[in-house]
């Protein structure tokens, strides 16, 4: 005989004869036979060596082992059932963790709208957000603390792959009453002398020391003020009239009503930016992160 202790089916019949009060009525909800329900149940009363009915003319009812078994193995069945799609789930990338290294903004753009469709269409994963250098990202996707990072001017990472996505326009913030404030674009000859707020740390500082390098022709003498300080009092500070500040175009979605942001001419050319991860990284989130990247990359955008 075969061994049927674990087949839900059988469990699903008795569960439907219970239900329903009669074989005939379990079997028309099922499109099946009365005989083949009848028979399956039997076997597995034959299997539990217990009986689960008492069966007469007017139909089926419980016995009271049956009774029991029934209200527990239901909340058995229902506790499978969802352990079954809970696994699915985490296999398509539904629920589970990913771990995100950036170096930019999360004020608008392509990356803020990509994690906010990607939590809407998978509300169940847990996104963990880190700032780190470039340096940082990498180390951490090779030793599989970062599942995925969005890193600019991406060159070939020894065991990592990487796909484009998208470029952003570097802008110069200044006070909204500074002398160049009204400019539809400043060269480095207009802010050379200013002072660059710069944040002291992490993501925000290479950057800016990036942009600061490549518009000076690598001079030395550029006066830079490092603070301790995030993207929002940079930008306090810079209405107050301590410096002035660099900014990717997804900064300056973070709107503020004293500060002006004036893209640079010398930096027209976008900044690209990447996805990068592990080629060993076989996190199914991760996976669904960057379908839905490749996606939204290939959709045109407007604005800044």
């Amino acid at each position: 005989m075969p061994d049927i202790a674990f087949d839900l089916r059988y469990l699903r019949y008795a569960i439907l004869v219970a239900q329903h009060g009669s074989f005939r009525s379990a079997a028309e909800s099922l499109d099946l036979s009365q005989s083949t329900v009848s028979r399956r149940v039997r076997l597995l009363e034959r299997v539990l060596g217990v009986p689960l009915f008492e069966r007469d003319h007017k139909g089926a009812k419980l016995t009271a082992a049956g009774q029991r078994f029934v209200q527990d193995a239901t909340v058995g069945a229902n506790l499978l059932t969802d352990a079954i799609r809970d696994l699915q789930n985490i296999h398509r990338g539904g629920v589970g963790e990913i771990r995100i290294g950036l170096m930019l903004s999360l004020a608008g753009g392509f990356l803020a709208d990509l994690l906010k469709s990607f939590r809407s269409r998978y509300p169940d994963a847990e996104i963990t957000v880190e700032e780190l250098s470039s340096d940082c990202a990498k180390i951490g996707l090779l030793c599989n603390r970062v599942d995925v990072a969005f890193l600019p001017n991406v060159e070939e990472i020894p065991g990592c792959q990487a796909i484009e996505l998208w470029g952003e326009r570097v802008f110069c913030a200044l006070p909204k009453d500074h002398r160049l404030a009204d400019r539809e674009a400043l060269s480095w000859e207009d802010i050379a002398e200013e002072a660059f707020l710069v944040p002291s740390g992490g993501a925000g500082a290479e950057l800016d020391v990036y942009f600061l390098r490549k518009l000076s022709g690598g001079k030395t003498d550029v006066h830079m003020s490092m603070q301790s300080v995030g993207r929002e009092n940079l930008l306090n500070m810079v209405s107050d009239g301590y410096g002035v500040a660099l900014l990717l175009s997804s900064a300056t979605q973070q709107r503020h009503e004293d500060v002006a942001f004036i893209p640079l001419a010398e930096l027209r050319e976008p900044v690209r930016f990447s996805a990068v991860w592990s080629q060993t990284n076989a996190n199914p989130v991760a996976q669904r992160l960057l379908e839905m990247a490749r996606k939204n990359a290939g959709k045109p955008r407007t604005g800044k």
